[in-house]
């Protein structure tokens, strides 16, 4: 087996055997023990940083988290699913009204408990504030009840026909209909005079 690490390096380095792969793997993987103590108390500044403004933190953030503080990383992964659930749930709003529903539960749902929760708001609020500037936020109706009536004006008359009409009297009651009902009207009637 002969593969070619980093083609881009002047000195790519050639990886003949699996015992070799093996020590590549190790070596690349251990990154952090590589870092410096400046470079890791700036890594762990910029990522409070975010979690404190509630910024997504980037796959580098997150792996250098797994592999220092997999308690922090835990939280961190916790706190992005959270804002990711409520930016769902702000994305199928149907009103203003909903979306202020859907905002101040999530709020008030983050317990008083909670040792991160000053990260979850921070989230929550980073990602309510970029609905509120959205065009989907513009363009939704004020209440419920607008974009209830918005709906039924939309899907309402689908099933109207050029042949219904306000004037048309029909007498056709499809409830108490049977075929027997036709065959039977259309029987002769006979009238007997006593």
């Amino acid at each position: 087996m002969n593969i070619s690490l980093n083609p881009n390096q002047e000195e790519s380095k050639k990886i003949t055997g699996t015992k070799e792969l093996v020590e590549y793997i190790l070596e690349s993987g251990n990154e952090v023990s590589k870092m410096s103590d400046e470079e890791r108390a700036e890594m762990d500044a910029r990522i409070m940083a975010k979690l404190q403004s509630g910024k997504k933190l980037s796959e580098k953030e997150l792996n250098y988290l797994q592999r220092t503080n997999p308690v922090l990383y835990a939280q961190a992964l916790r706190v992005q699913r959270m804002a990711e659930a409520v930016e769902e749930r702000l994305r199928h709003a149907k009103s203003k009204e909903e979306a202020a529903n859907i905002i101040s539960s999530a709020l008030s749902g983050i317990s008083q408990n909670d040792p991160y929760r000053e990260y979850i708001y921070a989230a929550i609020s980073r990602v309510v504030a970029e609905f509120h500037d959205s065009d989907a936020y513009n363009k939704l109706p004020d209440t419920i009840e607008d974009a209830q009536r918005k709906n039924s004006g939309e899907c309402g008359d689908v099933f109207k026909d050029a042949e219904d009409s306000e004037d048309a009297d029909d007498s056709f009651d499809l409830l108490n209909w049977s075929p027997l009902t036709e065959v039977y009207d259309s029987l002769p009637s006979f009238t007997a005079q006593a």
